[in-house]
């Protein structure tokens, strides 16, 4: 029984680190190209995370009042963040920068884990005033750079090469100026929406 079980979950762990690095060559190679559907999963997210935490502090009994309420919350969100063009490029390029920035590894301790947090809100506040001034080539940059070292980030576990830091950072950077490369000549006249 648990063989077939650790059989199971070690397939699933295989389909999703494939699907991961899939999508993040995808997000490396054509991120222009598909950010109106990552601006409205993204405003989707953000709302979702912000309607449901403000509610469930803030309403006590029903469990599910603050899932609609985020539900809600998270639909509104993303069409606003689909239609505002320059908002949703904000937010994106933004949570981008703050997930990249949370995958620093730091030493263990209190004070590293906030200061990872404190540089991930400067860099999604950096990273969305730069995205919302210099659209295109900023968005292509963020998209290139963060799905590369995702991708590399992921099949380091495959990769024994990529175990060490600099050899990720290496690769990261060689896919990422392929990722941009692509995205610039594949965008060409494509301006700000």
């Amino acid at each position: 029984m648990f063989d077939m079980l650790n059989g199971f979950f070690s397939g699933f762990g295989q389909i999703m680190l494939v699907f991961s690095v899939a999508l993040a060559l995808l997000q490396c190679f054509s991120g222009y190209r598909l950010l109106k559907f990552w601006i409205g999963v993204i405003g989707f997210l953000a709302g979702f995370v912000l309607g449901f935490g403000i509610s469930s502090s803030t309403i006590a009994g029903e469990a599910y009042l603050p899932a609609v309420i985020g539900l809600v919350a998270g639909i509104v969100l993303a069409l606003v963040a689909f239609r505002l063009y320059i908002v949703g490029v904000f937010l994106y390029c933004g949570f981008m920068a703050f997930s990249a920035v949370q995958t620093i590894s730091v030493p263990e301790g209190q004070g590293w884990n906030i200061l990872l947090i404190v540089l991930g809100v400067a860099a999604f506040f950096g990273a969305g005033f730069l995205a919302a001034k210099f659209a295109r080539p900023c968005i292509i940059a963020v998209t290139a750079v963060t799905g590369a070292f995702n991708a590399v980030n992921a099949l380091r576990t495959l990769i024994p090469a990529l175990g060490s830091d600099s050899m990720r950072i290496l690769a990261g950077v060689v896919i990422a100026a392929m990722g941009m490369a692509v995205q610039f000549f594949t965008t060409r006249g494509a301006g700000r929406k």
